[in-house]
């Protein structure tokens, strides 16, 4: 099975700023997800930026560097903007590790691109909701499945059915085929309204797959809070 990762790094996070050089440890936070992707079975690992100051700290630990358009809506399109740029295959298998996210390890990163290597459209990941607080919290986006299909929240309605809401977790696998393909349509209701990156697949009718996690793939680091947290348990 071959695939590759790419790391989509931004700056000007709107909710926090050069969140991904910070540090855990001694290394920033996308050094730490770069690493965890390093141990991954992917032929090749990349970073996609479109900021100076983020390229520069990243050539510092590794080559495989983008440094890609200001114009991307999203991680989705800068990851298809990379493909272009290195002229990859259609059917090139490519996971999206979100560069927030220093606690996914490689046993999740291996086990999606195992499941995602013969879909069509998006693949991605979830895994139960830690807390019933979490149902409020904007920056917890919440996945439902059930018969009916797949779709995206950021807070629930006291009367929804928790029985099929599940966390959603920030990593995707598509072929580059699906990449070019989302690239192609504009910027979808749902994915304006809701942040969403991964609704532009749903609203355009293009397939969506989800699995458990295999472990527990921590916290987004939306905030200096998330940080915090996960200092305290690293350090």
């Amino acid at each position: 099975m071959r695939f590759k990762v790419v790391i989509p790094a931004r700056y000007d996070s709107s909710r926090f700023p050069g969140k991904v050089l910070k540090k855990i440890g001694k290394l920033s936070m996308l050094e730490c997800v770069y690493n965890n992707a390093l141990e991954s079975n992917a032929s090749e690992v990349f970073i996609a930026t479109d900021s100076d100051i983020i390229f520069k700290e990243a050539e510092t630990f590794t080559s495989k560097v983008i440094m890609t358009s200001g114009l991307n809506k999203n991680g989705t399109e800068r990851i298809a903007e990379l493909a272009n740029i290195l002229q990859w295959k259609d059917s090139e298998l490519v996971i999206n590790l979100q560069a927030d996210m220093p606690e996914l390890k490689y046993d999740n990163i291996n086990f999606l691109a195992e499941k995602s290597i013969n879909n069509r459209g998006l693949s991605t990941l979830y895994y139960p909701l830690p807390s019933l607080l979490l149902n409020s919290d904007k920056n917890t986006v919440k996945i439902e499945l059930d018969n009916n299909g797949i779709n995206f929240y950021r807070i629930l309605s006291d009367s929804a059915d928790k029985d099929n809401i599940y966390k959603h977790i920030g990593i995707y696998a598509y072929l580059v085929k699906d990449l070019l393909l989302y690239q192609s349509y504009p910027q979808s209701e749902n994915e304006i309204s809701l942040s969403l990156e991964q609704c532009r697949f749903l609203d355009n009718q293009l397939k969506i797959q989800a699995y458990k996690a295999v472990s527990d793939p921590g916290i987004s680091v939306d905030s200096i809070d998330n940080l915090n947290e996960i200092k305290s348990v690293n350090n």
